[in-house]
């Protein structure tokens, strides 16, 4: 009875594992979504309505979801105190500071300290550009994971499961 009990509560384990490995991924995915419409919202932010960092920011945080509207707030916050600061700098700053909350792999990771380059350049047009690489940068980015989530979903199902009746036959 109590091998049965076992055996019961490692397949159970085992399905929780599965559940949160494919819970992981699809957080993952949808933070790089809300990465790619954060880098839309502040094009279009940029074009239109031309107004300081610090109030852009917080005029974005007000409008996106978390953990980007703490990112924003914290950097809108910091460029008030710190008007002489290099702006790359203290964004990276930032998003070092915050980067286990964002939940974001490594090449999405990549692609948000970069965003802090676009707000250093005086010329609209290079700013625009570089915020169109990352933004196209960002839309492969999120194609290819909906493409791999399927395969890595059934992946880790298939491991998990593998290692719980593994388990079990070693148990029994």
């Amino acid at each position: 009875m109590l091998r049965l009990l076992g055996c019961l509560c490692i397949l159970a384990a085992s399905a929780g594992m599965s559940y949160s490995c494919s819970q992981g991924l699809k957080r993952e995915l949808r933070q790089t979504e809300l990465l790619l419409d954060l880098y839309t919202a502040v094009e279009g932010e940029i074009t239109y309505n031309r107004c300081p960092l610090p109030e852009l920011f917080r005029y974005l945080a007000q409008h996106t979801q978390q953990p980007y509207q703490e990112l924003l707030r914290e950097a809108a916050g910091r460029m008030e105190d710190n008007r002489e600061a290099d702006i790359p700098a203290l964004w990276k700053e930032v998003c070092q500071q915050l980067g286990a909350q964002l939940g974001l792999a490594q090449d999405a990771y990549q692609i948000l300290l970069r965003m802090g380059e676009v707000f250093s350049y005086s010329s609209l047009e290079a700013a625009l550009q570089l915020l169109q690489l990352g933004r196209n940068r960002l839309s492969v980015i999120v194609e290819s994971r909906y493409a791999q989530l399927a395969g890595k979903r059934r992946l880790y199902c298939c491991l998990c499961y593998m290692t719980g009746l593994f388990s079990m036959i070693l148990l029994w």
